[in-house]
């Protein structure tokens, strides 16, 4: 589980998350939506201790980012939008520095990664050095080296980017695994399909604060059983027609 308490960050004048308050449960895949600039990367960073809050504090797996950041790192995985690997590294040693760090030993990361590598049916490209790897390879490794501890949550940025649509289904069956295990699993993705297909609870914030958090069928329900991307539209202001043709906003005038 993880609670927002008034969660604030600021960036000098730019008021970047605005006191958040909610409740991420356990046992379900929950996403974490808004616009591009909406708060989304910076609430991300301040529950992984990357950012430390302006003010207020969240409890992540019962340990305050706070004051416990250490407490809270132990307990999470993460797989950022834009995650970076050790290119001169195989993906075995990269998932041994990771799993290290966690303090797992050499034989039992080199039996889970065995695992999750197979299940993502890349453990024979495991001596290649990342570098040589493509980008959905890549991602493969980066949620393998997220998951090697057993985590309590699991934060998901744009986890589906560069997978083919065969490794696209077997990561959202292992997220509905690991959400059905009870853990605490967070995804944020502008992909709204992937959204509806996998997530059952929702956290909708603009310019920094909270608009929506609660359960995606009950939302939908009071939109008279709308798609996410119209109900995200609506609730966003972003769903006025715009009445522009590509010759007005090439020229910035109506064609004759």
């Amino acid at each position: 589980m993880i609670q927002l308490h008034a969660l604030t960050r600021r960036f000098d004048e730019l008021l970047a998350v605005d006191a958040l308050d909610l409740t991420i449960p356990s046992g379900a895949i929950t996403a974490l939506l808004g616009p591009n600039g909406a708060g989304k990367t910076t609430t991300l960073n301040m529950l992984t201790t990357l950012l430390p809050p302006t003010s207020g504090t969240a409890e992540v797996a019962g340990c305050d980012i706070v004051e416990n950041p250490a407490g809270v790192r132990r307990a999470i995985g993460y797989v950022p939008e834009h995650g970076a690997v050790y290119e001169g590294l195989t993906a075995d040693e990269f998932l041994e520095l990771a799993g290290r760090v966690r303090g797992l030993e050499s034989a039992e990361i080199h039996r889970r990664a065995t695992r999750l590598l197979e299940y993502f049916e890349v453990a024979d490209a495991r001596d290649r050095r990342l570098g040589a790897h493509s980008k959905g390879m890549r991602r493969k490794v980066l949620v393998t080296a997220a998951l090697l501890h057993d985590p309590d949550v699991i934060f998901f940025d744009e986890p589906m980017d560069g997978l083919d649509v065969k490794s696209q289904k077997r990561l959202g069956e292992l997220l509905r695994d690991l959400a059905a295990e009870g853990k605490t699993v967070v995804y944020s993705s502008h992909v709204l399909q992937q959204v509806e297909e996998l997530c059952e609870h929702l956290v909708l914030i603009h310019e920094g604060r909270l608009l929506r958090e609660g359960p995606l069928t009950d939302l939908r329900n009071e939109h008279g059983g709308a798609g996410l991307r119209d109900v995200f539209l609506a609730m966003t202001d972003g769903a006025e027609e715009r009445g522009s043709s590509w010759h007005e906003l090439l020229t910035g005038e109506a064609p004759e």
